[in-house]
């Protein structure tokens, strides 16, 4: 059971993420709450992992700081694409 709970709130999840994230800039829908795919499920291990206790949950505390660096890293990239789109829409 624990280890169906670890693997599910760790590999799947961050799959999920990436697949979510790589979907969103595909069809460039979505685009500008797509960091939102990375904090979700950071918030849900590091939720789980307290609950369940620091000692027997180091995994999910791993792959919700992974997760918050992906929200972090993919929030700037955002933030950097809009402002490069409203550069561009200023210039013409």
């Amino acid at each position: 059971m624990m280890f169906a709970l670890k693997l599910i709130c760790t590999w799947v999840l961050l799959v999920a993420s990436c697949s979510a994230v790589w979907w969103s800039f595909r069809t460039e829908k979505l685009i500008t709450i797509s960091w939102l795919a990375f904090l979700l499920p950071a918030v849900f291990q590091l939720v789980t992992a307290f609950r369940i206790g620091p000692g027997q949950s180091k995994s999910l505390i791993v792959f919700g700081c992974i997760n918050l660096v992906c929200a972090a890293l993919v929030g700037a990239g955002v933030w950097y694409l809009v402002q490069i789109a409203n550069s561009y829409r200023r210039g013409k």
